[in-house]
């Protein structure tokens, strides 16, 4: 008797079709990723001028987006100048290529994995889907 391989296929399919492969490069070298359109990405530092922490969150979908800053109100003034709201722009940005760079360290967290900076910078270039 012949077991049906068509649901597995399917799922792995599937699985292959929501794929999005993604290159990190840091000064340490490159790194390849695999990840699923509802990962998480995050990005964190400290702003050098308030000194206070910022955080930046989005996802992989057909691009970077859906992204949204927390922070303290003096930090996203000066951003901004108080003249709009950060989170609604950021909501907006579609990427297919981040870079992050500090003197004094930051980090950025894709799925599961983390890569620390410090003196230097983090790329993350979404490589599929095209």
């Amino acid at each position: 008797m012949r077991r049906a391989l068509f649901p597995w296929g399917l799922l792995a399919l599937g699985v292959l079709l929501l794929a999005r492969l993604v290159l990190v490069e840091t000064d340490q070298g490159e790194r390849l990723l695999l990840l699923l359109p509802w990962s998480r990405g995050e990005v964190a530092f400290v702003n050098s001028v308030t000194g206070k922490p910022v955080r930046l969150f989005f996802y992989p979908l057909w691009d970077f987006r859906g992204f949204r800053a927390l922070t303290d109100p003096e930090t996203e003034a000066y951003y901004t100048g108080g003249e709009y709201a950060w989170n609604e722009a950021l909501a907006r940005e579609r990427r297919r290529d981040l870079l992050y760079c500090s003197e004094v360290g930051l980090s950025l967290a894709l799925g599961p994995w983390r890569f620390r900076a410090e003196g230097g910078c983090l790329r993350a270039r979404l490589l599929f889907p095209p």
